[in-house]
């Protein structure tokens, strides 16, 4: 299996209340010797869809590049309730735009708030890192070192999450 490299730089804004982190995340099977900072991402995700009104969550989308968003509306619906300045980036730049209402599959699996594990997924499909199979049992073996020690219910949940993620993603 080839091995590959990740640089990982996070971003946290100071304030508690509504703030956001960065994540800077790149992907390679050489050595990764780059600034921090990725000023031209080929995937933009937004966990948050309220951070849409108050950041330009798209300013370091390449052209061409993928927008994955967590929206809390039928896919029918979302570009409609997007502020006019995301959806003109999103033409402008011709990004490709993937949603899943990932606190919808949280809940309904009986992990309120936990959309992180609904993301992963559908980011790593997007990404191509890795190829589906592979990365979905990356993600599940992690999920198994993180949460064992919690008990099965609370592992099967999280694969389930993850299985359905995918299912989900439009």
């Amino acid at each position: 299996a080839p091995v590959f490299h990740a640089q990982v730089y996070f971003v946290y804004d100071s304030e508690d209340s509504g703030s956001m982190t960065v994540s800077h995340l790149r992907f390679g099977p050489d050595a990764i010797r780059s600034t921090y900072l990725v000023e031209e991402a080929d995937i933009v995700a937004c966990h948050q869809f309220g951070l849409l009104d108050r950041f330009d969550v798209l300013e370091q989308a390449r052209p061409g590049g993928i927008f994955l968003l967590n929206a809390p509306y039928r896919v029918d619906e979302v570009w409609q309730h997007l502020p006019g300045v995301i959806r003109s980036e999103i033409v402008d730049r011709q990004l490709q735009v993937f949603v899943i209402d990932a606190a919808r599959v949280a809940r309904e699996l009986g992990m309120p708030g936990r959309i992180n594990t609904v993301m992963q997924p559908c980011f790593f499909a997007l990404a191509g890192v890795l190829d589906r199979d592979r990365s979905i049992a990356a993600i599940k073996h992690s999920i198994e070192k993180t949460y064992g020690r919690r008990g099965r219910v609370i592992v099967e949940k999280n694969w389930a999450a993850v299985d359905r993620a995918l299912d989900e993603l439009v």
